[in-house]
This record gives C-alpha cells, sequence and structure tokens, in this order.
C-alpha cells in the first residue's frame, strides 16, 4: 500500500478503510481523538466527533480555542483506550514517536503553543500522528524525511477533505504513491513546530498503555500536590523514554 520506506500504524489496510472526519471551528480537540478510535478499530466501529463535543460539555468553549488538553485523555478512556496525558519535550521524543508508531500505536499530539508569560500552556492545534519515513530521494533527486499525520483541519486546494490530499507520484511513474494520514510535514518542520512535547498515546485498551508504560516511561521528579495537578491539567506529566 505504502511505499517501502514509510512506517505505518496501519500499513497494509487498504486507505478507504480510514475512517477520517473533517473538524468544525476549533473542533481539533474532539476530532483528533475521535479519529484516534476509528483507526484503531479498524471500521468495526465507528466514533462520531460531534458525540464527542458534546461529552467535553463545559470544557469545549468554541469561542475560546476549543478544549483544554486534557480532555484528549479523557475522551479517549471514556471509550475504551489507554493513554495518559504526556510530555516528550524532556527526553527523546523522536524515538519515543517512533518506536509507537513501529507499534502501530496512533499518537494524538499538539502543535503550536499559547504563551502565557514565560510558560507555554497547551498547544494550538491537535493533530493524529499516523507515520513517517526512513530518508529518501525522489525521482528529481531531493531528499526527505517526513512523518504523517491526520490533520482534521487540514483540506486540498480544492476545498475537499480527505487520505488523498497528501498523496503524490515521487518515484517520477506518474502515478501518485499513496502515504499515511492527509497531511505530509517535513521532519524539521514537524519539530519546529511541536514545542510542547504535548502527546498522547492510544493503545487499545489501559492496561495495554499501563504495560508499556512500566516498561519504558520514567517520570520527572515534582513537587507532590502542585506537580501532579500541573502534570494532570496544564503540561501533562514530563516523561523519560527508556528503551
Amino acid at each position: 500500500m505504502f511505499p517501502a520506506y514509510i512506517h505505518s500504524v496501519l500499513p497494509s489496510v487498504p486507505e478507504e478503510r480510514w475512517l477520517v472526519q473533517a473538524q468544525g471551528v476549533n473542533e481539533c480537540g474532539c476530532t483528533t481523538p475521535a479519529n484516534a478510535l476509528n483507526l484503531l478499530h479498524n471500521g468495526a466501529k465507528f466514533f462520531d466527533k460531534d458525540q464527542f463535543v458534546r461529552e467535553a460539555g463545559f470544557w469545549f468553549q468554541r469561542r475560546m480555542g476549543g478544549t483544554p488538553s486534557f480532555v484528549t485523555a479523557t475522551l479517549l478512556r471514556r471509550h475504551g483506550a489507554g493513554t495518559h496525558f504526556g510530555n516528550l519535550s524532556r527526553t527523546n521524543g523522536e524515538q519515543l514517536l517512533r518506536d509507537l508508531i513501529d507499534q502501530n500505536i496512533p499518537v494524538c499530539i499538539e502543535f503550536g503553543g499559547n504563551r502565557v508569560g514565560p510558560f507555554t500552556i497547551y498547544g494550538e492545534h491537535a493533530v493524529l500522528l499516523v507515520g513517517y519515513s526512513d530518508p529518501f530521494v525522489d525521482a528529481a533527486g531531493g531528499q526527505h524525511e517526513e512523518y504523517y499525520v491526520v490533520d482534521a483541519a487540514y483540506h486540498a486546494p480544492d476545498g475537499s477533505f480527505g487520505l488523498h490530499t497528501n498523496n503524490l507520484d515521487r518515484d517520477g511513474d506518474g502515478i501518485s504513491e499513496f502515504y499515511p494520514g492527509n497531511r505530509t510535514i517535513e521532519r524539521r518542520d514537524f519539530w519546529s513546530n511541536y514545542p510542547t512535547g504535548i502527546y498522547f498515546p492510544v493503545f487499545p485498551s489501559q492496561p495495554a498503555h499501563d504495560r508499556w508504560y512500566a516498561r519504558h516511561i520514567q517520570r520527572a521528579a515534582r513537587w507532590p500536590l502542585i506537580g501532579s495537578l500541573r502534570d494532570r491539567f496544564i503540561t501533562g506529566s514530563f516523561d523519560y523514554y527508556i528503551v
């Protein structure tokens, strides 16, 4: 399905089986977890982003930018997925994310950052990470290393939304190759637009997540009360990845 240099959470599933939805205004924090669950269940069950907006309740404020980050974990767990509100800004985040993709685990992440004084509070836009590439050279000699996301706000120039929007002929045979997700981002641009390090790995169940977490994550030291509240509601837990 995808070129040999691609790593994807669903490497052998036809693209039409990926159920993805476009967001409404400031709905990325609800649409992204819905898309993650649809991907995780591979079409066996449909999760409606409008239902997630309703479930967010008071925490969804369209005029104020949507939902705070921690709501993503709440929505995912409520529908049976295993996750936590984590922050990889102090560890080898690239290896962590790539290892998750190689285990077929999609990851909700947040691009951009809202600055409050010297602090970055939450991201500006949630997307679903579904793949990455090894370094490769296209037919014109251009060198690439990329990440692939489902971005619920990303549309083609003609205004259409879907998984076709990042398919492209890279090998020069006149036929577009399929790429995961609907948006391709060069590695350098991906990391420059990801200052918060906020992430939510989406496992099939909480026990599956917890086994991975116990094996691979060491949480940074924190003040007992203030640190716990910060980790749960503001920044996510600052995780150190152990291979």
